[in-house]
């Protein structure tokens, strides 16, 4: 084979490489235009779609907007309101500044008065006090004289006192006297046997000492040592001692070893104690 047989082969090989790559391509860029018109519509009505949504979307995007309008034309309008409140409010408070400070200039006058009032009675002061002293002189004497009719007070309180105690003698004698009496049968309510007579009463009161007052005293024939049953219905309570006895009053205490309950105001109080 010579050079021209060679060249000619290289030729064929070359033409048959770029006659197949040809074809190649002819088939990679074939297309089935049936199924792209079907895909085109396809996407046609996707954007139909999404443009139905859009505008679904710009209607709510459009209702909002005009709701923010109206709620900012409401907050405007408020803020208006209140900012024709604040400059009615501003124009109060600087009638009120202008108020106060006219006051202000008054009491300042006012003070300058009230230092020459002060002057005044400073000097009026200085002419009181040797008054206040002579006053205070009277008043010690005053009060030496109250001393000692305090004193005279006091005194006569213990002989109040005193003669209280005598009238209670008295009355201890005289029931004494009545018991005597009721001895020999000329006391119908005295017992002879040197015990109270049949007696019932109440509890006046009652401290915490377990001292109590009771309603019974000398008329009644009761006397210093006597002892007395206390009870509140059908429960006994405990017994008394009578210590002091007056016409229609007598204290007493309390015998620790028979109290059997907690006494009060209003318990009764008798000789012997009896249900009923």
């Amino acid at each position: 084979m010579n050079l021209v047989g060679k060249i000619l082969v290289v030729f064929i090989f070359f033409a048959s490489v770029a006659f197949m790559s040809f074809a190649v391509a002819v088939y990679g860029t074939h297309q089935n235009w049936k199924e792209k018109a079907a895909a085109e519509a396809q996407r046609v009505q996707n954007l139909q779609t999404t443009l139905s949504e859009r505008e679904a979307e710009k209607k709510t995007l459009e209702a909002q907007l005009q709701a923010e309008r109206d709620a900012r034309n409401q907050a405007v309008a408020k803020l208006e309101t209140e900012r024709n409140n604040l400059a009615t409010e501003r124009d109060a408070l600087v009638k009120q500044r202008d108020a106060l400070l006219v006051k202000d200039k008054e009491a300042v006058a006012a003070l300058d008065t009230a230092q020459q009032n002060l002057a005044r009675l400073t000097k009026e002061v200085e002419g009181l006090r040797g008054e206040i002293r002579t006053t205070q002189d009277e008043r010690d004497k005053d009060f030496e004289r109250a001393v000692e009719l305090t004193d005279q007070i006091h005194q006569a309180q213990g002989e109040v006192r005193r003669l209280e105690e005598r009238r209670i003698q008295l009355a201890a004698q005289l029931a004494s006297a009545n018991l005597v009496l009721d001895r020999h049968g000329l006391h119908k309510d005295m017992s002879v046997d040197g015990l109270p007579p049949q007696l019932r009463g109440k509890v006046l009161a009652i401290n915490r000492d377990n001292m109590l007052e009771i309603s019974l005293g000398s008329d009644d024939g009761l006397q210093s040592g006597h002892t007395l049953e206390i009870f509140r219905g059908s429960k006994y309570l405990g017994r008394m001692e009578v210590l002091h006895a007056t016409s229609d009053r007598a204290v007493g205490k309390i015998i620790p070893g028979y109290k059997k309950g907690i006494i009060q105001k209003d318990d009764d109080v008798a000789t012997r104690f009896k249900v009923g």
